[in-house]
């Protein structure tokens, strides 16, 4: 089995005006506790949804991660850690029928799917690893096949999927495109280490939370 895809820390591509201000000002202390990213790709600001959309667009384009694992939004200067309330991705569906990031990325090719004690459904793909919408559940659970291939029916895929989140394994498959994914059960705690992503980074001096 392929290694679960891990954060890429090499030199994101940020906004030619990030850029200039991470030249000219390149010591400016770095921001924690203040940007955060909820379960259903919302960022939060101090904890409440931002709403204007060229402020959330401008995020997006300049959201990165750190050799530790540390993600974050370059805001000109100054780098300003994310507190992810469960992974640094939100996938949904888009208007064409793609799987895609809460910041519009596609996800490309599916390599690995997991569902949690609460019925989270979190897909490892070209970005990483993302919790589902849960919004766009029931079509990917519609894309579950048993061992035999077979689509399930409304009571076996109720049944294996609670069998899922008990920690059994119901040998499904999750089918999408091109791809054709075992369905593993997993902890909500253990998807930092496994993924290689910190969940709440911490100010220098104290200790990073997974």
């Amino acid at each position: 089995m392929n290694d679960p895809p891990r954060p890429d820390p090499a030199t994101p591509t940020f906004d030619e005006s990030v850029r200039r201000a991470m030249a000219k000002w390149p010591n400016v202390p770095e921001c924690y506790g203040w940007l955060g990213l909820d379960p259903g790709g919302r960022w939060l600001l101090q904890g409440a949804p931002l709403t204007n959309a060229n402020l959330i667009a401008f995020i997006g384009r300049n959201y990165a991660c750190d050799a530790a694992g540390r993600w974050f939004m370059q805001n000109g200067p100054q780098r300003v850690f994310v507190e992810l309330h469960y992974t640094p991705w939100v996938f949904r569906i888009d208007g064409t029928g793609t799987l895609v990031t809460h910041t519009g990325l596609p996800v490309g090719r599916l390599r690995a799917a997991h569902v949690d004690a609460d019925g989270h459904l979190l897909l490892a793909g070209d970005p990483g690893i993302g919790l589902l919408d849960s919004r766009d559940l029931a079509t990917l659970v519609g894309q579950l096949r048993d061992t035999g291939g077979r689509p399930l029916r409304d009571p076996d895929t109720a049944a294996a999927l609670e069998r899922l989140m008990a920690g059994a394994d119901p040998g499904l498959t999750l089918v999408w495109e091109d791809a054709a994914v075992p369905v593993t059960a997993i902890g909500a705690d253990a998807v930092p280490a496994r993924y290689g992503f910190v969940r709440k980074p911490q100010a220098p001096g104290e200790t990073d939370r997974g």
